[in-house]
């Protein structure tokens, strides 16, 4: 997902800085000015339009981002953050577990005893948690995905746009459905770390906790 992200942000982050216009057309349209501004006055013709100058091709130059190839990039950038994000906590929390196992050998009162104090560690510091953000980290992720998608179709083609929103509303309903019923329900089994995640941040759902 991270290579795909970074193939959409390869294209859109020279949006960011697009090709100076052509000041062809602002030099052209000054020359006619001036040709519009001639006056004969003998033996002389005069104009009272200025002269172009070097300031005036410098301002032609200049050229602004469009507000929606910020939001586009801000959004595929941050997507692309996340995806990393979780690739790296998904290796470390793998590296916690390892050494979690590692030096379990002997009898087994001592193994026992060493397990034990390794999951109090462990539930000490939150590792569970840890490991439930992960899923959640893919899910921003794919969320900022969509969203720059769409704000990038929608500068596009509108037909195009229509569509791909309506599939993005379908699967974005089901997510969310799917999250939020474990919370409302007891005999609903689609618990996932998004449901517990929610949970920690509003303990109050009885039957959610029982099974915690």
């Amino acid at each position: 997902f991270s290579a795909i992200l970074t193939a959409f942000n390869v294209e859109s982050y020279q949006l960011l800085q697009p090709a100076p216009p052509d000041p062809s057309p602002a030099i052209l349209q000054h020359i006619s000015l001036q040709l519009g501004s001639l006056s004969y006055i003998p033996p002389s013709i005069n104009s009272t339009y200025p002269a172009f100058s070097s300031s005036d091709t410098s301002a032609t130059m200049s050229s602004v981002v469009p507000t929606w190839a910020i939001w586009l990039n801000a959004l595929w950038f941050s997507g692309l953050v996340l995806s990393l994000s979780a690739a790296s906590v998904g290796i470390l929390v793998k590296q916690w577990l390892n050494e979690f196992q590692s030096g379990l050998s002997g009898d087994s009162e001592h193994v026992a005893k060493l397990c034990q104090y390794r999951l109090n560690n462990l539930k000490r510091c939150h590792v569970g948690s840890i490991v439930n953000a992960i899923p959640v980290l893919l899910q921003g992720a794919l969320a900022l995905f969509l969203a720059g998608l769409l704000v990038r179709l929608w500068n596009l083609h509108r037909v195009v746009a229509t569509i791909t929103s309506l599939f993005v509303l379908a699967i974005a309903v089901f997510i969310v459905g799917t999250t939020i019923a474990p919370l409302l329900t007891e005999r609903c089994a689609y618990l996932s770390p998004q449901s517990l995640m929610i949970y920690s941040l509003w303990p109050y759902v009885p039957h959610l906790s029982r099974k915690m």
